[in-house]
């Protein structure tokens, strides 16, 4: 695979471009977790690290501008086959859209970004992004959280973050049985 320093220095400049105007939950230390776990999973799974890397890097394009991230690769003169796989990757990375995922490095740069999702961190990041950014009351907050995580949950693709996903999962699933009985005050 054909790549330059330079080449990875402007896709990364590219894509901290992105986070730099998102929500406090998809800033830049969101994109940095992204590659790390993205590195981890392919590490473990044998996927291509620097498709990984490169790919969850730009996952916040999401397929709605996969064409944008498509162009810029094309004019810094990315290979045509790197660039592919790349671009594959961010077009799979919605709930969506990940039923095409055609390899192993799109399926772990979905579950790089979705693990950050379940969990206690993901039960946290995902209220606070429902309340600051789309104004959502706690209560629908909570609800649509809760809901989310189930779903993810059951995306994930691949064994690694399954097995990572396991234990925070289960924690979160029994927070939301405590909080429910708190909220209505029911303890039967």
């Amino acid at each position: 695979m054909s790549i330059t320093d330079k080449q990875i220095k402007k896709i990364e400049a590219f894509a901290l471009h992105k986070y730099r105007n998102l929500d406090y939950p998809h800033n830049v230390n969101h994109a940095y977790r992204s590659v790390k776990l993205a590195i981890f999973l392919a590490k473990q799974e044998g996927a291509n690290i620097l498709i990984c890397k490169l790919a969850s890097l730009l996952h916040q394009y999401h397929p709605e501008e996969s064409q944008k991230v498509e162009k810029f690769l094309q004019s810094i003169g990315l290979k045509k086959g790197l660039r592919e796989q790349i671009v594959h990757c961010v077009e799979s990375v919605a709930r969506s859209t990940v039923h095409k995922a055609m390899t192993l490095e799109a399926k772990v740069v979905f579950d790089a970004d979705k693990l950050q999702i379940i969990g206690p961190f993901g039960l946290v990041r995902e209220v606070s992004h429902r309340i600051m950014t789309k104004k959502i009351n706690f209560h629908t907050a909570v609800k649509e959280t809760k809901e989310l995580q189930e779903d993810i949950y059951t995306r994930l693709q691949t064994k690694t973050a399954k097995k990572l996903a396991a234990k925070p999962h289960k924690f979160t699933q029994k927070f939301f049985k405590i909080f429910e009985k708190w909220d209505k005050v029911d303890f039967n």
